[in-house]
């Protein structure tokens, strides 16, 4: 007959329980994750895809750019991107917008019962259309000409 042992294994060669608790492995977290909640993120769900500023007319090219842009951004929290007067980013009243077309399009995308849209600009002329919610941008047209919401000033 075989003796029974009572032995306890060390703490040393102990196996760990991890039943109660989910474990998460250090190195198995994205570099600066802990932070995601306070910087921008992307959606695009309701990307136009048909209308004048839909994404169906971007080249491969300049969506490249556009991605490398929105990473860019994306090591900003909403404070920077929306609170600097206007650059990179601004909002603005649906209300307000004065290209009748860009309010066509909203009731198209069924979308008109937003209050506020928000833009990004990337560079001179070039804008994303949006809108947040929290920290997250969801986005809807591609503008290279700026031409949702025209500026009176030159070369913007």
């Amino acid at each position: 007959m075989a003796k029974s042992s009572n032995k306890k294994l060390s703490a040393k060669h102990a196996v760990p329980q991890h039943r109660d608790k989910q474990f998460i492995s250090p190195r198995s977290v994205l570099p600066d994750a802990e932070s995601s909640d306070k910087r921008i993120s992307w959606r695009f769900r309701h990307v136009d895809h048909d209308g004048p500023w839909g994404f169906d007319k971007v080249d491969g090219p300049t969506l490249c750019w556009i991605m490398e842009r929105l990473a860019q951004f994306e090591s900003m929290t909403i404070n920077e991107l929306f609170n600097n007067g206007g650059y990179p980013g601004k909002d603005y009243d649906v209300e307000a917008l004065p290209t009748p077309k860009s309010r066509e399009r909203l009731i198209e995308l069924g979308l008109s019962d937003m209050t506020k849209v928000w833009a990004l600009r990337l560079e001179g002329e070039p804008r994303l259309y949006g809108f947040l919610y929290g920290n997250c941008f969801h986005v809807v047209w591609w503008d290279p000409l700026h031409q949702v919401w025209p500026s009176n000033k030159k070369r913007t």
